[in-house]
């Protein structure tokens, strides 16, 4: 009887053990602050903060593929998109590595509203007024998309409306 009962008792403390080790050692999604990004951060990771100010592969595709532009138009809009890209790559690659002091991420906020406002400057040069409009029409429809993302999923397929 003695042994059962002590049989017994090892193999609930073996189970106990073993679901406690899984406990801890279980993948844990990192805690989430302000913005999505891991606690203590100001707000959104770099990429993420640089797409929602400057989406200049989504804006150029949209103009290229969704908009009616002549392809004297696209050509124009292809060099100010161009020069635009590596004046942002070079305003990314000066940047702090970590991306996460809120001072760097101030100053490259900054940088990237600057060049945004340059390169919406340049297209009312190129585009028509109906094409302006259709393309603001565009990026406030594309941030709200941003920000209605969803975010904190835990794997498998993100969480869709449709």
């Amino acid at each position: 009887m003695k042994k059962r009962l002590l049989l017994l008792t090892c193999s609930i403390l073996v189970i106990a053990f073993i679901f406690s080790v899984q406990h801890w050692t279980l993948a844990q999604a990192p805690s989430q602050g302000r913005g999505g990004g891991q606690a203590g951060q100001a707000g959104p990771p770099s990429g993420m903060m640089m797409m929602q100010i400057l989406p200049l592969e989504m804006e150029w595709s949209y103009i290229s593929f969704n908009m009616n532009v002549s392809d004297d138009v696209l050509v124009k809009t292809r060099k100010v998109f161009l020069d635009t890209w590596t004046k942002r790559k070079a305003i990314l690659d000066k940047s702090d590595p970590s991306g996460d002091d809120e001072n760097t991420r101030r100053a490259m906020r900054d940088s990237l509203t600057k060049l945004k406002t340059e390169l919406d400057t340049k297209l009312k040069a190129i585009l028509t007024p109906k094409q302006m409009e259709e393309l603001a029409k565009w990026e406030k429809e594309n941030q709200q998309r941003f920000r209605n993302r969803p975010t904190g999923t835990t794997g498998g397929q993100p969480n869709r409306t449709r």
